[in-house]
């Protein structure tokens, strides 16, 4: 099989994204009676709601000092999945857990933990997949200075 990974800048407050991720409007192609079945697999840290606000408290928490533009680049999105086959092998096997639990260990190595503020299995589409956001923030270096 394959594995499906999709990167995509978000630009701005990215509220569309954030739309359809958290199903505050329902895509054409998914199913709303099986809406439920949709999981957030990282939870946002207490007095967070929404994906928005956690992209906009991690930028806070970041200490950055010059001004973000409107339009800046403040998160990337990330899609995760497989074939609609290998997906639907991976569930009627009991496999999805392990899939989830996976994909998130995977990210958080590659972009850091503390850089992956969200991800949400969606299960009311045809193929499952994971939708995760990532705000990623390096470390600053401080120049050294001969005083």
């Amino acid at each position: 099989g394959y594995v499906v990974l999709h990167l995509k800048k978000a630009l701005g407050n990215d509220a569309g994204t954030s739309a359809h991720i958290e199903r505050t409007i329902h895509p054409k192609n998914a199913d709303e009676s099986g809406t439920h079945l949709n999981r957030e697999l990282i939870q946002f840290p207490e007095g967070i709601t929404n994906r928005t606000e956690a992209i906009q408290r991690q930028i806070e928490n970041a200490g950055i000092t010059r001004k973000i533009r409107k339009n800046q680049v403040k998160a990337i999105g990330v899609m995760l999945s497989g074939t609609s086959e290998d997906m639907k092998c991976i569930e009627d096997t009991g496999g999805l857990n392990d899939w989830c639990a996976d994909s998130v260990d995977w990210l958080q190595k590659t972009f850091g933990a503390d850089n992956v503020i969200s991800a949400v299995l969606h299960r009311d589409e045809t193929t499952p997949h994971i939708h995760a956001t990532v705000v990623p923030m390096l470390p600053v270096k401080v120049p050294l200075s001969i005083a």
